[in-house]
């Protein structure tokens, strides 16, 4: 039997099909349903006790998104007989698994390049930089594109990824960057390591 939760998706969801694909009726019936699903409380968490927090919180948010968009995309396949969180929450399984693809080949290509998984690694007090962590550290200071000072914490403008990275660089431990900048450690490492991904492609374009 379906509770006010359902009925009120399935509502929802058959406005939205009663209205003409690419229309401003359609759309807006789709940004409730959107809102709908999320506050729904019905949403499925899949492989949650095998990540960390902070990983999976990017990985199921990366899969929701793409699942509401394809629910909304191909709207007009609902069928009303059945509850509309059984598709959804199909779909967001599957797109979890392909969120946990990219994660790790994204995670493998970083590994890649030359000791970017470690750069606490770089210097330490009695070694000198090498070549490498020299033309590493000029690349992050200089930032020709602007990403690494763009990328920041939330809330918090003034710690971007450069600035952690360049700390990385002069040897400062993530308990130093935690107490200085009053940030979790676990905030800090999952935020740099998260970009340090992203920037890849940067790296190896720039540093070959």
């Amino acid at each position: 039997m379906e509770d006010e939760i359902d009925l009120q998706l399935k509502q929802l969801a058959v406005e939205a099909q009663q209205h003409p694909a690419l229309s401003l009726e359609r759309q807006k019936a789709l940004t409730k349903l959107r809102n709908a699903i999320w506050l729904s409380g019905k949403l499925a968490y899949p492989q949650k006790r095998s990540w960390s927090p902070n990983i999976y919180e990017d990985l199921y948010n990366e899969a929701l998104l793409k699942t509401i968009e394809y629910i909304c995309l191909k709207i007009d396949k609902y069928d009303p007989e059945r509850p509309l969180m059984a598709p959804v929450n199909h779909i967001l399984k599957l797109r979890f698994k392909d969120a946990v693809k990219r994660y790790m080949k994204e995670k493998n290509r970083t590994r890649e390049l030359p000791s970017l998984n470690d750069l606490d690694n770089y210097q330490s007090p009695q070694s000198p930089l090498s070549e490498e962590a020299t033309m590493l550290r000029e690349l992050i200071e200089e930032d020709p594109d602007g990403h690494f000072r763009r990328v920041s914490l939330r809330c918090r403008p003034d710690i971007s990824w450069q600035v952690i990275a360049l700390a990385k660089l002069d040897g400062e431990t993530l308990d130093s960057m935690s107490q200085r900048f009053g940030v979790s450690i676990s905030g800090i490492d999952s935020f740099f390591n998260r970009n340090l991904r992203r920037f890849g492609d940067d790296f190896r374009n720039k540093l070959q």
